[in-house]
């Protein structure tokens, strides 16, 4: 046995860790892990609610990655081979994440998580948007007539800011990192920045003088909000304590509630333009294109889940071998379900049949409509 180690006295033996410390180093990537699981599912379903179970023919105006499908690939043909080509992608992360799971590497597969997720709202975006330019391309179709606000794109930020605002009040004071807090902090500042950029856009156009100036009036309410928070924050990182950790839940409730204002007024049907009106063949081929996006993004809740509970049990579990199937079913059931829409986009229709109600989704993925 080592007879000593750096900076201990000569002849002092090296301390070996305590038994706490080692199970809470043990414990934090399974923690980290349980936290991406449940941050991806529940930005996976709001996308599917918001794009795929909606009755409405709109186009999808994103940022990111999924930008291609709507800058360079506005034809559908561009957009439905961006999209077979991501469901290749999606196949490789998922066997990543399996296979980091089976060998214990719960950090890396919340990282492979982390990106899968980004990949499925990616595809789901795209996904949606081909549906549109597909269904608008049948005879009789009239396209969508933008509006002040894209609703799809607010309530994906309100969403976002809930989420960072959840993140710091649940996060004990001993997981409160500066990278944690870092990551937050640029997180709500981006989203908060483009719902100030769309309000104000939409206040300097719209034609109705209480509008106007209620648009104002939200941005303001929500960036003093933002600032209280964050001061916070930033106090938190600085001086870490209890106290500062408490301030960061306390005024984290009113940036919730002035997002959520601010939102719910600009996403009112007034500032959202018209949808495409199509007849009923066009609507047969977008819910062929939405149906088989609704199998991949299905299978991915599934299979976060399954990782989700993995993470919480011990390896010596007795439900540790079930848990597994269940992993390898919902891996290949993305599988199919990336099969399914790839044959839906080549074919414009559905490839098998699908449920008629969107109430046996909502099921699947456990989602309200927001």
């Amino acid at each position: 046995m080592a007879s000593g180690s750096a900076g201990k006295p000569s002849g002092e033996a090296a301390s070996p860790a305590p038994a706490s410390a080692v199970g809470a180093a043990c414990s934090q990537p399974r923690k980290r892990l349980v936290s991406v699981c449940d941050h991806c599912k529940g930005k996976m379903q709001l996308v599917a609610d918001l794009l795929l179970l909606s009755s409405e023919a709109r186009p999808v105006l994103f940022e990111g990655p999924a930008a291609s499908c709507a800058g360079a690939a506005e034809s559908f043909e561009q957009c439905r081979d961006t999209i077979i080509a991501r469901t290749k992608g999606l196949s490789i992360l998922t066997h990543d994440v399996q296979s980091q799971l089976n060998m214990g590497r719960f950090g890396e597969a919340g990282d492979s998580l982390v990106e899968l997720g980004d990949l499925v709202v990616s595809l789901t975006e795209c996904s949606a948007h081909a549906a549109y330019l597909a269904a608008v391309a049948t005879p009789g179709a009239q396209p969508a007539q933008p509006g002040l606000v894209d609703r799809y794109r607010v309530t994906r930020c309100r969403h976002e800011v809930e989420q960072g605002c959840a993140v710091l009040r649940a996060t004990p004071l001993a997981d409160m990192t500066p990278q944690l807090l870092l990551e937050v902090s640029q997180g709500l500042s981006r989203n908060l920045k483009f719902l100030t950029d769309a309000c104000a856009l939409a206040s300097d156009k719209s034609r109705d003088r209480f509008s106007r100036e209620q648009f104002k009036l939200g941005v303001k309410c929500m960036s003093t909000s933002a600032s209280a928070l964050l001061a916070c924050v930033r106090e938190v990182k600085a001086a870490p304590s209890e106290l500062a950790r408490s301030r960061c839940a306390l005024f984290s409730g009113p940036l919730v509630q002035a997002v959520s204002a601010l939102v719910g007024f600009a996403t009112e049907p007034q500032f959202l333009g018209r949808a495409a009106a199509v007849s009923a063949e066009g609507k047969a081929v977008q819910t062929a294109i939405l149906g088989g996006a609704m199998s991949v993004v299905s299978a991915c809740v599934l299979l976060t889940q399954c990782l989700r509970d993995l993470a919480q049990h011990p390896d010596g579990s007795a439900k540790m071998s079930d848990h597994r199937e269940r992993l390898r079913n919902s891996a290949c059931a993305v599988s199919e379900g990336c099969t399914l829409l790839s044959q839906a986009l080549r074919e414009r229709s559905s490839p098998r049949t699908l449920p008629p109600q969107s109430c046996w989704i909502r099921r699947i993925l456990g989602v309200e409509r927001v």
